[in-house]
């Protein structure tokens, strides 16, 4: 068997996390409970796999991570290498899986995917679908069959130095085609430039390069679900970014729900979102979707994946009471969604919130009480550190997501802001020579 059992382990429960808090339900008779794989045991997955076992399924976890803080929430949990479908595939042989969830990345939702169709189990979408999804290049032709406005791009060999990007307007984002994540990127001024990074890519084994024309419109992030063919908005958020340096892809630094311009891009975004879910053949699945927007010019979608954002799906059931969760759950045990749906407002939020996310420049830390004082002193509903006192930081792909994130709310976005700068302001993590680790947030002008 692929797949190491871990055991049962004791609650963990986070001090600055509410939605951590429930007790855990009397574990269910395997021989009648639906058994519910969830791919994933990070911090993000703990409240899917509680509210599962809440349902009566037999709630069984399964990664990479060893010390996945999900596990202590599970029924059973299990070591695989998410990379390997192969893999993937034998444990739900293995282990008579009924349904299986993945979400929250795109090398989840495509590893759970494969394994989905691998061994019967449904699956949010075809083969065909996911190479859409997944497959930039793809994904831009679809764009182009749809009339979908998206920055202007071209894929080229890592190792090809003919003149292929002379007629591109820079500054371009260059990135692996079948890149995940914000890893491999750089902003090239120059065809030089972007050439010299294509050669970087070439040496990390990427045989193909996406070169593509920087935007530098308000940038979204749009969360969707399609039933039955139709797509429902969940949420348009803010999605804003602090910029490093000429050549660096600028990091994330917050991302607010509801966005100020949801009423003026909602209509053309969610036109452009059945379009895809025409195009794709999607009935049943999320549909998550980056795009960027300018007045008088449109709106310009980036990129669609098949999946919930990750590390940001907490903010819409805090800003509008609608758990991504319960749709997950909905969506692979049969239930009806429309209920859930049709009492949602994406124009009418209750409140304001935020994530705010924080990167480092690589190090060991000596001393985390500034991170956790500053989110105390703004009164974030919740936070995580994702490193102890003498971790080594390492920045990049390897590393672990952020430093840090929390989740601000405020009743109004004037509100918010101020929080949030309070917050930039004071977050500090140093080394023992006092060096900053963390590079710095700023809220855009």
């Amino acid at each position: 068997m692929q797949g190491e059992s871990i055991g049962a382990r004791p609650s963990k429960r986070s001090p600055h996390d509410p939605r951590s808090k429930k007790d855990l339900p009397a574990m269910h008779n395997k021989q009648t409970s639906p058994r519910l794989l969830v791919l994933g045991s990070m911090h993000e997955f703990c409240l899917l796999v509680q509210r599962a076992r809440e349902r009566g399924c037999r709630a069984i976890v399964a990664d990479g991570y060893a010390d996945g803080p999900a596990r202590a929430f599970a029924d059973e949990s299990y070591l695989v290498d998410i990379r390997n479908r192969d893999a993937v595939a034998e444990l739900c042989r293995k282990q008579h899986i009924d349904v299986l969830v993945a979400s929250f990345s795109d090398i989840l939702f495509e590893s759970g995917c494969l394994a989905s169709h691998a061994v019967g189990l449904p699956a949010t979408c075809s083969l065909e679908a996911l190479d859409y999804l997944r497959d930039k290049n793809l994904m831009k032709r679809m764009f182009d069959d749809l009339g979908i406005p998206h920055p202007a791009g071209r894929t080229v060999p890592t190792r090809n130095d003919g003149d292929d990007l002379a007629d591109l307007r820079f500054p371009c984002v260059v990135k692996p085609l079948n890149g995940y994540g914000s890893y491999d990127l750089c902003v090239a001024q120059s065809a030089e430039d972007a050439r010299a990074f294509a050669d970087h890519l070439a040496s990390e084994g990427h045989d193909q390069a996406l070169v593509e024309e920087y935007d530098t419109g308000h940038e979204f992030n749009m969360m969707c679900w399609v039933v039955g063919g139709r797509v429902h908005v969940l949420s348009i958020a803010d999605r804003e970014k602090t910029w490093r340096g000429p050549r660096e892809v600028p990091h994330v630094s917050r991302i607010v729900y509801p966005s100020r311009f949801t009423a003026d891009v909602i209509d053309e975004a969610s036109r452009y979102a059945q379009g895809i879910a025409d195009y794709l053949g999607l009935l049943n699945s999320p549909l998550c979707i980056q795009f960027f927007w300018s007045p008088g010019e449109g709106v310009r979608i980036c990129e669609v994946a098949g999946r919930i954002f990750g590390y940001e799906h907490e903010l819409l059931e805090y800003a509008s009471g609608l758990a991504v969760e319960d749709l997950l759950l909905d969506l692979a045990l049969g239930d009806d969604v429309a209920p859930r749906l049709s009492a949602h407002d994406p124009l009418a939020f209750s409140s304001c919130c935020c994530g705010v996310y924080f990167h480092t420049r690589g190090g060991e830390p000596v001393d985390l009480g500034a991170a956790h004082e500053a989110f105390e002193a703004a009164g974030a509903r919740e936070w995580l550190v994702y490193y102890d006192e003498g971790e080594v930081m390492t920045e990049g792909r390897g590393g672990k997501p952020y430093v840090a994130r929390a989740y601000l709310q405020a009743s109004s976005r004037e509100q918010l802001d101020e929080a949030t700068r309070t917050v930039f302001a004071s977050f500090s993590v140093k080394d023992a020579e006092g060096r900053q680790l963390v590079l710095p947030n700023e809220l855009p002008a």
